[in-house]
């Protein structure tokens, strides 16, 4: 096991090369797509139970539609892609729900946040 300098929640094993494992992974990757102006109560909520974050920025085609005002009136157009943020980070996989409801509760209302979850099977260190 090596040790490093991160404020991880949990011990991390890394190995030289991948390694099959089990199905039940004991780390999940929550990417967290969602606007902006939201990402300021995702990161403070992860901060607040310990958690290291990652964030993308990404570009995506949507049914959005943008207000646009010129001298004369305002008048509507569609947009060409839609700037989206993704907040990325490795949690244990016992805590997964208790993260999820803590940042549902965060965002509030309807934000159209989406976590997408994935296992982590190795971390391999380079």
């Amino acid at each position: 096991m090596v040790r490093d300098k991160t404020n991880l929640p949990f011990e991390v094993e890394y190995s030289q090369k991948p390694s099959i494992k089990s199905k039940t992974s004991p780390m999940k990757r929550l990417a967290v797509l969602l606007k902006p102006e939201n990402v300021d109560s995702i990161i403070s909520t992860l901060r607040g139970l310990g958690l290291e974050s990652t964030i993308y920025d990404v570009k995506g085609s949507g049914r959005e539609k943008e207000r646009v005002s010129s001298g004369r009136g305002v008048s509507t157009s569609d947009l060409a892609y839609t700037t989206r943020r993704v907040v990325a980070s490795v949690v244990n996989s016992e805590n997964v729900d208790d993260i999820i409801d803590r940042m549902k509760k965060a965002l509030g209302g309807e934000s159209g946040a989406v976590v997408m979850i994935t296992a982590v099977d190795d971390l391999v260190r380079l």
